[in-house]
Formats: structure tokens, C-alpha cells, sequence
């Protein structure tokens, strides 16, 4: 419990603005949902990976700095009057060739890896936000199918104690038969709608045991109303969105990516130099030759076929500008995304202040039709009447509550660095 409240203050703190606030009797409150997916989810871990290995290119990027080294032997078998090879039949070499000046290509080789480094992270984060949003679906659909069950269930039961006292209230002559019939039909209704709470939960119970990659028992999801409370307004949690965005940055990523390809491009059109340090045991043209020592300047120029090489730098400016509407386009989503759902937010809270009123009396209401029945002041529809309206008023309520957990907690999701919860 300690540890669950410190997390939930971590995130607030966070935030700056943004206070989680749970009620939790159960092992899995939605944060920690979220964490074990994230946590256990294949797709997770295929990133990861993929980051290892961008993190194996920068250090395969360093190395072009140094000198390689290169040692080669080569065997002859030649004819007596072959004037080529009239020396040694083998020779042997090594050799180590430092790079002096490239262009700036290798900078930009370092450059790429690195932000291909950045792009893998940001994939990364991509994926673990829409692993939380899959959770939170999930989870606010199994809440609102829990409460909509119990709902059910409680006018169920409601209309079985009802039948029973009916029955006798038509052998002492004081009700009709169609009254019994209105009950039935009543409690078929409440049942139908059970069933198909049923089938809801354990969908919304699979779809939260795949993310997890567990078996999940409903009694230890918790059973108390979550939300996400905000201390800010809508254009503060749009800025922060964002900063923290990890599609905006996976964008940002891939165009530094490109940037370092134009470089690279770039380079392309200027030579190699480089110095190159190489000793020679043997001589094809020489018998019993001396080792010899040799000190080289290369310059080495590689155009490409024609002008391809311009041609690539104008391909890759056009991928460049294409990202950076990308990235414009991306960022219009997450505030608009934030528009609507703080949108949402507000109007789903006064809604359910609304039906939470209308509930507490219509169950007057009911309690109070019963009562007149008895004293035949009211009819049986009356008070059958009151007991659904009762029934179709908290399953509105459980509608209300899934939705507000899914329009806060998505908010929250968009905000906040969804890594920090492992």
C-alpha cells in the first residue's frame, strides 16, 4: 500500500498539476495493470532489442575513426617463362590505413547511428503508449460491465423477493395473475441484460489477461470507482502532451536520421584522404626480395553512376520536408486528441453528478411506490416501473464511469512518460 501511494504521488508530482486518486481493495489497480503489460508484453521486448542493437551501431560507428588494419597473403604457381612472376612465389602484406579527412562523412555515419539510437527509444515509447491505452480500454470496459452486473443482479433479486410476496397477495384475493406476469416479464428483461453484462466482463477479463500475459481473477481488479483528477487546464496539458509525445519524437527522430543521410550525401561529393602505413615480405618480381616499408597518401572520390549523387541529395530533402509536415500533422492529433477528451472529461463529470441525483431519488421513489402499493394507493406497474427506471439509471452510471476513467486516464497517458511506471 505504501509503495502504491508513493507511485501515485511520484506521477503527481510529475505531472505538476495531475493527481491520481484510487481506491483500491484488490492486487490491480490500473497503474499497476499498466506497469505488468509493459513489463510482460512481447512487443516490448522485440523494441527493446532493437535498441541494443542501435545502441552495437554507434559503437561499430566509432570505430570508423580508426586505422584499419589489413593483412593479406598471396600464393603463385607460375610458368618459367612468365616474366610477371619471376620472384618469390609468395608474397605477404600488412597494412593499416588511417582515415585523414573524409568529407565528414564519418561525423554523419555517427550522427545517423545515434539518432537511429533516439528512433528506437521513441519507437519504444510509442508502443508502450498504446499498450497502456489498450489497458485502459479494456480495464474501463471491465469496470463498467462489473457494475452493470451487479446492478442486474441486485434487481434480480429484487423481483424475486417481489414475485414471492405477489404470489401470496393473489391467494389472499388482494392482486391479479397479470401482476405476476408483469414481474416475470420484468425479471426476464433483468436477466437478459445480466447475461449479456457477463459476456462483457469476461471479454474486457480476456483482453486484460492477454495484455498481461496472465490469468486474471476478477476479485483481485479493485472494485472501487478510479480516476485520474486534474489541478490544470486544457491548453497547460496540451503543451505538456506535446513535450512528451513519443510519436512527435519517433518523428523528430527519423528526421535527424535524414539529416545525417544529407550529410552523408553531402560528403560523397569530396574525396578520401587518407594515410596508409604498409610492410611487404616478398616480391613476385624479385627472388629472395628484401621487406620493404611504405608510406602512402590516398586520395579515393566516389561520384556515383553519373549525377546519381545529386539526384539522392534531392531525394532525401524531399523525405526531410515530408517529416517535418509529419511531425506538424502529428502534433495537431495529440492536441486535438487532448481537446476531446478534456472535453469529454467535463462533460461526463457534471453527467454523472446529474444521474447520481436522479438515482438517489428515484430509489426514494421506488422505496416510497412500495409502500403506497401495499396501502393501495399505487399499482403494481408503478412499482415495477420504479425498479427498472432504478436499474436503467445505474447502468447509465456504469456507462459514465467507464467512460470518464478512459477520457482521464487516456489524458493522462498522453501527458505523462508511461515508462515510469516500471
Amino acid at each position: 500500500m505504501i509503495k502504491r501511494t508513493m507511485v501515485l504521488l511520484f506521477f503527481g508530482f510529475l505531472l505538476g498539476g495531475v493527481s491520481v486518486q484510487e481506491q483500491s481493495k484488490g492486487e490491480f489497480n490500473l497503474s499497476n495493470l499498466i506497469s505488468k503489460a509493459i513489463a510482460y508484453h512481447p512487443s516490448i521486448k522485440s523494441n527493446i532489442f532493437l535498441e541494443d542493437s542501435a545502441k552495437n551501431e554507434i559503437t561499430s560507428a566509432k570505430w570508423q575513426y580508426f586505422p584499419i588494419p589489413k593483412f593479406s597473403v598471396s600464393q603463385v604457381d607460375s610458368s618459367n617463362t612468365d616474366r610477371n612472376y619471376n620472384g618469390d612465389s609468395r608474397v605477404s602484406t600488412i597494412s593499416l590505413t588511417q582515415p585523414l579527412w573524409a568529407g565528414g562523412s564519418i561525423d554523419a555515419g555517427l550522427a545517423k547511428s545515434r539518432a537511429k539510437l533516439l528512433l528506437a527509444q521513441a519507437s519504444t515509447k510509442v508502443v508502450q503508449q498504446d499498450l497502456a491505452l489498450r489497458v485502459i480500454n479494456a480495464y474501463s470496459k471491465w469496470y463498467d460491465s462489473y457494475l452493470k452486473k451487479k446492478s442486474y443482479s441486485k434487481s434480480q433479486k429484487e423481483y424475486s423477493m417481489l414475485r414471492t410476496r405477489l404470489r401470496r397477495r393473489i391467494k389472499q384475493g388482494l392482486s391479479s395473475s397479470s401482476d405476476l406476469n408483469l414481474v416475470n416479464s420484468r425479471s426476464t428483461q433483468a436477466e437478459a441484460s445480466f447475461n449479456s453484462a457477463i459476456i462483457q466482463h469476461k471479454n474486457s477479463l480476456l483482453n486484460l489477461e492477454g495484455l498481461l500475459g496472465t490469468s486474471i481473477d476478477s476479485k483481485d481488479l479493485i472494485r472501487d470507482f478510479s480516476i485520474v483528477k486534474f489541478e490544470t487546464n486544457q491548453t497547460k496539458l496540451s503543451r505538456k502532451a506535446l513535450l512528451t509525445s513519443p510519436r512527435v519524437k519517433q518523428i523528430k527522430a527519423e528526421s535527424l536520421v535524414i539529416e545525417a543521410e544529407l550529410d552523408q550525401s553531402h560528403a560523397k561529393l569530396y574525396p578520401d584522404i587518407n594515410l596508409k602505413l604498409e610492410r611487404q615480405w616478398g616480391s613476385f618480381t624479385t627472388k629472395d626480395a628484401k621487406t620493404e616499408n611504405r608510406i602512402f597518401i590516398e586520395f579515393n572520390s566516389s561520384f556515383g553512376a553519373g549525377l546519381s549523387n545529386f539526384s539522392q541529395t534531392r531525394q532525401i530533402k524531399s523525405r526531410y520536408q515530408s517529416l517535418q509536415a509529419k511531425i506538424k500533422d502529428e502534433e495537431n492529433k495529440v492536441a486535438q486528441q487532448i481537446k476531446l477528451d478534456w472535453m469529454s472529461s467535463v462533460s461526463l463529470k457534471k453527467q454523472k453528478i446529474l444521474l447520481e441525483l436522479s438515482l438517489a431519488n428515484i430509489e426514494k421513489v421506488r422505496k416510497s411506490y412500495y409502500r403506497q402499493f401495499l396501502a393501495g394507493r399505487k399499482t403494481w406497474q408503478d412499482v415495477m416501473n420504479s425498479i427498472r427506471e432504478v436499474s436503467q439509471l445505474e447502468s447509465q452510471l456504469a456507462s459514465v464511469y467507464g467512460e470518464i476513467i478512459l477520457a482521464n486516464w487516456r489524458i493522462f497517458v498522453y501527458v505523462e512518460d508511461i515508462g515510469a511506471l516500471l
